[in-house]
């Protein structure tokens, strides 16, 4: 059986450990269980194919904003492809959410202009804690995770 995460956080390829740490974070010090970094999506299927398990699997899609962020066009692709299903699935508004660490962080003036328009949680700000709470609300996440057993079993009565 699949699991339905709380979040799910999509991080530059050499980026794993800072998304591990923000995930331990999120995990340990919010009880925001469970969530999964994009590097951790199971083997053996296509990459798109795990970006679409991993957005659609999950109540909220963190994007990492690090210097790595920009040193491919990968990372552009999964953030615009999270803001296009934000945008197509009314359930899924407001579920992007882009996150400066404290470690390499990606400088706001270059942050991609589809992402500017999102408030960024920014680690070393005052305000992280209430803010981290006040987006993840459990009420949310179970809302979220109805309409995802409803989608799979519909998909699952069109295989039969």
């Amino acid at each position: 059986e699949s699991v339905f995460y709380k979040f799910v956080i999509l991080h530059a390829e050499n980026d794993v450990d800072e998304a591990i740490r923000i995930q331990n974070l999120l995990q340990n010090e919010f009880c925001i269980k469970p969530g999964i970094i994009f590097a951790e999506m199971p083997c053996g299927k296509h990459i798109l194919e795990n970006l679409s398990d991993a957005v659609n699997g999950s109540a909220w899609t963190i994007i990492l904003l690090t210097e790595s962020f920009l040193n491919g066009p990968w990372c552009e692709f999964q953030s615009y492809t999270c803001l296009a299903n934000a945008l197509n699935k009314e359930h899924k508004y407001n579920t992007v959410i882009p996150v400066r660490p404290l470690n390499n962080p990606l400088p706001r003036e270059k942050t991609p202009f589809a992402l500017q328009a999102i408030n960024a949680l920014e680690e070393d700000s005052p305000a992280f804690a209430k803010q981290v709470e006040r987006i993840f609300q459990e009420s949310a996440y179970r809302q979220q995770r109805e309409i995802w057993r409803r989608e799979r079993m519909k998909e699952k009565l069109e295989h039969l």
